[in-house]
């Protein structure tokens, strides 16, 4: 009986504990040869040319397509994409030459707050429709450190990863999503079943 007790007080104990997720959409495009790293600024994001070919839902930016340059090997890379979706004829196994990828959600920034991304090649980060990160050009694998220098809150973002050439594929950043806290307390008249 004390096992099952124990059992029943650790089960309503992980009921209550806090589940986190974050809230990042994505959607990747093909566009034409050579304009990949123009990364264009949100609001003209994709681009003349380009084609919608995946969207998709992250919980963290963390991709790298270096052992497997394909779109699916990219998405996969970290298991951080899910509810993925390709569109337009594309597949798992389409190349990565030539897709740019924009990131949205939103989290917690505090003013004065570093955060780094290694990126190959161009990427762009506005937040709350200001421009936080310019690195916009074909580079190789390259850690980049910013400083977020606006105000402190909970604020939209827009991060747009343009990958370019064959056969380096690298997004992953230390920007920190919010977390979605869901609680469970038992009912005060379930406490007398323990």
């Amino acid at each position: 009986m004390k096992m099952r007790a124990a059992l029943l007080v650790s089960l309503l104990t992980f009921g209550m504990a806090t589940l986190a997720h974050a809230d990042i959409t994505g959607v990747a495009y093909s566009v034409p040869s050579g304009t990949a790293n123009n990364v264009p600024t949100p609001g003209n994001v994709p681009g003349a040319g380009a084609t919608e070919i995946a969207t998709f839902d992250a919980s963290q930016i963390m991709f790298s397509g270096d052992t497997n340059y394909s779109l699916g090997g990219f998405l996969n890379s970290f298991g951080a994409a899910s509810n993925i979706t390709y569109l337009n004829g594309a597949s798992a196994t389409s190349t990565l030459s030539d897709v740019l990828f924009e990131f949205t959600g939103s989290a917690v920034f505090t003013n004065g707050q570093t955060f780094t991304v290694f990126h190959d090649d161009g990427v762009q980060l506005f937040v709350n429709g200001a421009s936080e990160l310019s690195a916009p050009n074909t580079t190789s694998p390259v850690n980049t450190p910013f400083t977020y220098n606006g105000p402190t809150g909970t604020f939209d973002f827009d991060f747009v990863y343009a990958n370019g050439p064959c056969c380096n594929a690298d997004f992953q950043t230390t920007l920190v999503t919010p977390t979605t806290v869901v609680t469970s307390t038992p009912e005060p008249s379930s406490l007398p079943l323990l």
